[in-house]
């Protein structure tokens, strides 16, 4: 990424809009996804972004990466979308919240991993799929998290604990299914 491109991003040129879209939204569709599981709602919540990387372009800080800032408003927006839609549900207070969870994977080999574990997470009520997606696979911290979703820390541990037994027992049954 050039440093000329970015000042035209900045400058409002819709070329350089539209190398900057080119180059990362396929990678910000599948953040959509993860979040969505709907390849309709993973569209609307990519152009929402964009239209917002778009209107926020002025407030980048090109001395630093764009990727990550672009990240950022994806994120935002598919939770924002998932608030809107009423899709993601947290309960402030847990009381089987354990913060000592051991989390044990089952055999899979390392070809499907991957797919298996997608297929998991769509299975995941969408506050557990939510927090699990911040935590783990975008690397936030709880605190983090809870501002992110205008929710307490504990909450946040504790939907991520939900979601990682969740995730066990679903991939053990996955895991017994095929042994079968």
């Amino acid at each position: 990424m050039t440093d000329k491109l970015i000042s035209d991003f900045k400058d409002g040129d819709k070329d350089a809009f539209d190398c900057i879209y080119k180059q990362f939204a396929p990678a910000m569709f599948a953040v959509c996804i993860r979040y969505t599981y709907c390849k309709d709602d993973a569209q609307e919540v990519l152009q929402i972004s964009f239209i917002k990387v778009y209107e926020g372009r002025k407030s980048f800080d090109a001395q630093r990466p764009l990727a990550p800032w672009i990240k950022n408003i994806v994120i935002h927006s598919a939770i924002n979308y998932l608030k809107k839609q009423k899709k993601m549900v947290l309960s402030d207070y847990d009381n089987e919240f354990t913060s000592n969870v051991e989390w044990s994977y089952p055999e899979i080999s390392n070809d499907s991993i991957k797919s298996k574990l997608m297929t998991v997470l769509q299975k995941l009520p969408e506050g557990y799929r939510t927090v699990f997606n911040l935590f783990v696979l975008d690397n936030l911290s709880h605190k983090e998290i809870a501002e992110y979703l205008g929710i307490k820390e504990g909450t946040s541990k504790s939907q991520l604990s939900k979601a990682k037994l969740m995730i066990q027992k679903l991939l053990q049954n996955k895991t017994e299914d095929e042994r079968a």
